[in-house]
């Protein structure tokens, strides 16, 4: 019973409520110290970027076609400059000096982040990465409703969330229940928010309604992917006739990749100018689904299949990443399914090599 006392206690202490007036000017005031970015209504799609004014930000979005990783591991960047002699101009000059928050991320792009972190400092830490990464305030957002392309649920990703955030908004009944994560949560909320109540009793109802939305998604949530012992099932079907009926269907094209938040590869690029006396070296996304990934020395290609390419995807995500990083490597957002051109649903390759058909 104390124990339990106790537990309530810390979530009322690390709790707040903002009115939807005190949530914009909190933004505002935020934005005169850092750069701030979040899911803003465009013409077609949400799209994170800078915010201008906080009422384009869009609370209730579905799940973005890029994800906010973009802002830590960058599409494309200039590492340096060099000019004649090998001397090196302008190092890393894309690499933010000025604070960012990251704004609206649903816990399964939260999950992605601790995973990238995991991979740009197991071995060797990456310094691009990392400086953005220190340099960041993650402020995540409880989803509010399930895309058919949801399985989050599947590896413990989302709908709910309890770590990996510096603040955590959930919108209630026309107000922001805002929940602390860190030290610098505390901080950035206590210097520049106006709450709208700190009462206990007010609070404590809040966090219910909030359960009370969390179970709402949960239940629609249906369709999943069974895990269970996934890496004995892909251990024994590395030879199953599924991969050879996926290379039929599959258009090679790297969309899955593209959008996937955990996915990570990147290729270097040594551009010249046409004085042959400088360039720049570029870092940019790549892709294992492309033909030219594997290619190696004298044109070997050790993935020139299509089936082998389809392959690696799954087996990464499901099989070696955990061997490489001790934990799984897809979040369950869904993307590959949404954008992928054919609609290549890796629930149902799961599915397939059990013998059993998808949930519905």
């Amino acid at each position: 019973m104390l124990q339990k006392e106790n537990e309530i206690s810390v979530l009322i202490e690390n709790s707040r409520l903002l009115s939807p007036n005190g949530m914009n000017e909190f933004i505002r005031k935020l934005s005169a110290y850092y750069e701030v970015y979040a899911p803003i209504k465009g013409e077609k799609l949400v799209v994170f970027e800078k915010v201008e004014n906080p009422q384009d930000i869009a609370w209730d979005y579905e799940t973005t076609q890029i994800s906010p990783k973009k802002f830590l591991h960058k599409p494309f960047e200039i590492l340096f400059s060099f000019e004649d002699g090998g001397k090196i101009i302008n190092e890393n000059k894309d690499v933010v000096e000025k604070s960012q928050i990251l704004l609206g991320l649903h816990p399964c792009d939260v999950r992605a982040i601790e995973i990238l972190d995991k991979v740009f400092t197991k071995r060797y830490e990456d310094p691009y990465y990392m400086k953005r990464r220190k340099n960041s305030i993650i402020i995540a957002l409880t989803c509010s409703d399930a895309h058919e392309a949801c399985y989050c649920t599947s590896f413990g990703t989302g709908p709910r969330i309890d770590s990996g955030f510096d603040l955590l908004i959930t919108t209630l009944g026309g107000n922001y229940l805002v929940e602390i994560g860190s030290a610098r949560g505390r901080e950035i909320l206590s210097r520049y928010a106006d709450a709208l109540s700190t009462d206990s009793s007010i609070l404590m109802e809040y966090h219910r309604l909030k359960n009370a939305k969390l179970e709402i998604i949960e239940n629609k949530i249906s369709s999943k992917m069974d895990t269970e012992d996934i890496a004995e099932l892909l251990e024994q079907n590395i030879n199953h006739p599924l991969w050879e009926n996926l290379k039929e269907e599959c258009l090679a094209c790297g969309s899955c990749t593209i959008v996937c938040p955990t996915c990570y590869c990147f290729t270097i690029i040594d551009k010249v100018d046409l004085t042959l006396k400088s360039g720049e070296r570029q870092r940019v996304w790549d892709s294992c689904m492309l033909l030219e990934f594997a290619e190696v020395a004298l044109g070997v290609n050790f993935r020139s299949e299509r089936a082998a390419r389809i392959k690696q995807r799954v087996y990464h995500k499901l099989y070696s990443f955990e061997h490489q990083y001790y934990i799984r490597g897809c979040v369950g957002c869904g993307r590959c399914i949404r954008f992928c051109l054919k609609k290549i649903d890796p629930r149902k390759i799961i599915a397939e090599l059990r013998g059993e058909p998808i949930e519905q």
